[in-house]
């Protein structure tokens, strides 16, 4: 739907571990061990032990790696250009969220406190 805003505000899931990978037909959603969702409806890459592959793009391509990422604790948040950022992770594990300019959204992130952002 937008391009990525300048600071990605995702600073509270550091030291946080991912608890659950959801899989739905149209959407992968990361659930975090406080309650953070972050949910893609356009493509999600996954990169383990260094090799990047891709996970989801509109539909699942390859989950062979997914369960790679839970249990994994979040080191840093990167935003690598105005469509994709990153989640690092331990493990050797990262997830790269993508967006696009659309009329459609790319990513909700839902807080425990039930705000949501759109991009």
């Amino acid at each position: 739907m937008y391009l990525l805003p300048n600071e990605i505000e995702l600073h509270e899931l550091k030291g946080q571990q991912i608890n659950q990978i959801c899989i739905g037909p149209y959407d992968a959603q990361i659930v975090f061990e406080k309650g953070v969702v972050v949910q893609c409806f356009q493509k999600l890459e996954g990169e383990v032990e260094g090799r990047r592959k891709l996970w989801f793009n509109d539909k699942w391509i390859d989950t062979s790696d997914v369960l790679k990422a839970t249990k994994q604790e979040v080191i840093s948040i990167v935003r690598e250009s105005d469509v994709v950022f990153k989640i690092e992770l331990t493990g050797d594990v990262a997830l790269y969220f993508h967006t696009e300019e659309s009329p459609y959204e790319s990513i909700n992130i839902r807080r425990p406190n039930g705000s949501l952002d759109i991009i």
